[in-house]
């Protein structure tokens, strides 16, 4: 058995209630030649046992316990010991669906990355299915169609990095950022499409992604939010600036800068700053932000949507401390309807 065709790496933190389901699910696969390497991030509840036990009874299975660190530090530390010629991530909370690596071995020769769809799950239940756009290869001519076919609303199928299969070589030295508690996974996919030549996807549902209440993902107006995209956005900048220089020919990846990262989040920390009052709200929060819209080219009164609108009229008026005081008062006025 060939256990060095593919890494699968599951990072595990206090996941009791789900791990048995997830572990089963690569067990169940009709692809076989596989190790799996999982990475207890300091779990206090019985998962140590579990993915112990598996490790004990499975000889493709092993585990590593260390620290708690974060789900950053667990996959790297996974991609640090993994052999596989591909690597593949499975949160601990989700599941592999039936078959779903054979189909995505299926054809693969030289690609750098394979991408399978997806099907979310609300409370055990089917929610939606998102797939890729065909069944195809994209050779190094042809990345900026694999973005322009691929790229959704809010990169719902790209900004995750399961459901994907990465060639390890051309994983190198990238790795999670660990200062990240968000969107450090949307951070790593974007930066492998840097180094990735060739692409294929696979149109079918291969992963079970369950959706559950009080994820971080949810947490949408605290200030550590706040602060967690200021730590992103200059990064994801970069990025972005790196693909679009890569690509030049991508609508769809010329078009994110504008759409996802102006349209999606800083107008969501404008939101913030509108709807609350915070104490991150400062010349220096509010100028880095004016500074990223400055470099969007696309953006106008009525480029984004109509709620935006007081917020873009802000910025064009250009003056961050009005802009500072205007905030303040109408997050005022927010909260006597909010109280």
């Amino acid at each position: 058995m060939d256990k060095n065709r593919l890494s699968i790496i599951i990072p595990v933190y206090n996941a009791e209630e789900y791990l048995d389901r997830c572990l089963v699910s690569v067990i169940e696969q009709s692809f076989s030649s596989y190790e799996v390497i999982l990475v207890d991030d300091g779990s206090t509840d019985s998962s140590p046992l579990i993915c112990d036990r598996y490790s004990a009874t499975d000889p493709r299975f092993r585990t590593i316990h260390k620290k708690n660190g974060g789900v950053s530090s667990a996959r790297n530390a996974g991609l640090d010991l993994a052999k596989g010629e591909f690597i593949m991530f499975v949160d601990s909370d989700d599941m592999l669906l039936p078959d779903a690596v054979e189909r995505m071995f299926e054809g693969v020769v030289n690609e750098d990355l394979v991408v399978g769809g997806y099907t979310g799950f609300i409370g055990g239940v089917p929610h939606k299915e998102v797939l890729p756009h065909s069944d195809r290869v994209y050779s190094a001519a042809e990345m900026n169609m694999f973005f322009d076919e691929n790229i959704r609303r809010n990169c719902e199928m790209l900004d995750a990095p399961w459901a994907k299969m990465f060639r390890r070589k051309t994983i190198g030295d990238l790795r999670f950022c660990t200062d990240l508690q968000y969107a450090e996974d949307k951070l790593f996919v974007f930066g492998f499409f840097a180094r990735c030549r060739s692409a294929r996807t696979c149109p079918v549902p291969v992963y079970g992604y369950y959706i559950r209440p009080g994820s971080l993902g949810s947490d949408i107006k605290s200030d550590f939010h706040l602060i967690q995209l200021r730590r992103f956005l200059p990064k994801y900048a970069a990025v972005l600036e790196e693909l679009t220089q890569k690509y030049p020919s991508s609508v769809r990846l010329a078009a994110l800068y504008h759409g996802d990262l102006v349209g999606r989040y800083v107008c969501r920390i404008l939101n913030i700053f509108m709807c609350r009052k915070t104490a991150l709200l400062d010349e220096g929060y509010l100028g880095f932000l004016y500074d990223l819209m400055d470099k969007d080219n696309r953006l106008g009164l009525f480029s984004i949507r109509a709620g935006q609108v007081f917020n873009i009229l802000l910025y064009k008026i250009g003056k961050v401390k009005f802009s500072i005081s205007s905030y303040h008062l109408i997050s005022k006025i927010m909260s006597l309807f909010n109280a």
